[in-house]
């Protein structure tokens, strides 16, 4: 009877200094809060992204206003930052407790971050580099006027007022002027509108007599309209003098597209 006793006795030590000894299972709540705020992160960068994606298309083929496609892809970059944030404290705690499965936050947070970083990249970092204005001209004097296409002065197309304009235009945009290329008018017009076709831009009117080129280019995914006038006066000597003006129809900043735009066309041109 005693070694009975005594025999459970040592049995039941060895399961309690047995149990004494195993590691302690996770606290299942750690475990499902971490699996919420994955969910919460992934599932947030994911609505995130549609509706940018999504509003951007509907606006690339003018099914909403050019505007009303963008503004999501701007306003983005706020709950983008604060997701990226949440995930990379929430990655962070994991990684240390070693609880729960990384995959879907790690999956979040990197959607998340490319968000933020594409609209820091394409829009935030490159609008604080020029000026905010949107109509670009060679030449601010006399600046080629449109007589096909419904382009007013840079005055009603912005807040500022000509002198503020002018201002912006000469310290950002200095480098761009009329070019003189070496061949008759005629000619130098049918390489612009050669050039301008290649380009996929639309073009509204084309007047060798006058020596004008007007036409509709494009600005990235969402397609904003710009609309674009060559002139092509000719000089004393048989060459051609060259002016050129690109114009934005939305917004105030145009993110340096004009300016680059002219700045490659005129090149283009100069080399064809």
């Amino acid at each position: 009877m005693h070694k009975y006793e005594n025999g459970e006795q040592i049995m039941a030590d060895a399961v309690e200094t047995e149990g004494a000894g195993a590691p302690a299972p996770a606290p299942k709540s750690n475990s499902r809060i971490v699996r919420y705020v994955a969910n919460f992160v992934l599932g947030g960068a994911l609505i995130l992204v549609l509706i940018v994606v999504g509003a951007a298309t509907l606006a690339r083929f003018d099914m909403i206003d050019k505007l009303q496609g963008f503004i999501p892809f701007f306003m983005s970059i706020n709950p983008a930052r604060a997701l990226t944030l949440i995930g990379v404290l929430a990655l962070g705690w994991t990684l240390w407790k070693k609880q729960g499965s990384t995959v879907k936050l790690a999956a979040g947070t990197l959607l998340a971050g490319a968000m933020a970083l594409a609209v820091y990249t394409m829009l935030i970092i490159p609008a604080g580099k020029v000026p905010p204005i949107h109509d670009i001209s060679t030449d601010l004097d006399d600046m080629p006027q449109f007589s096909t296409l419904d382009v007013d002065n840079p005055v009603s197309t912005g807040p500022f007022d000509v002198d503020q304009w002018r201002a912006f235009h000469e310290e950002a945009y200095g480098d761009i002027g009329p070019i003189v290329i070496d061949k008759a008018p005629a000619e130098v017009l049918a390489d612009a509108q050669a050039l301008a076709e290649a380009r996929g831009w639309e073009i509204a009117d084309y007047d060798a007599e006058a020596g004008r080129l007007e036409a509709t280019a494009t600005a990235g995914y969402v397609r904003f309209y710009d609309d674009v006038i060559v002139e092509v006066t000719p000089v004393a000597d048989g060459s051609t003098r060259v002016d050129m003006r690109s114009v934005s129809r939305v917004g105030v900043s145009d993110v340096g597209y004009n300016a680059a735009r002219i700045r490659e066309f005129l090149a283009d041109l100069q080399a064809a």
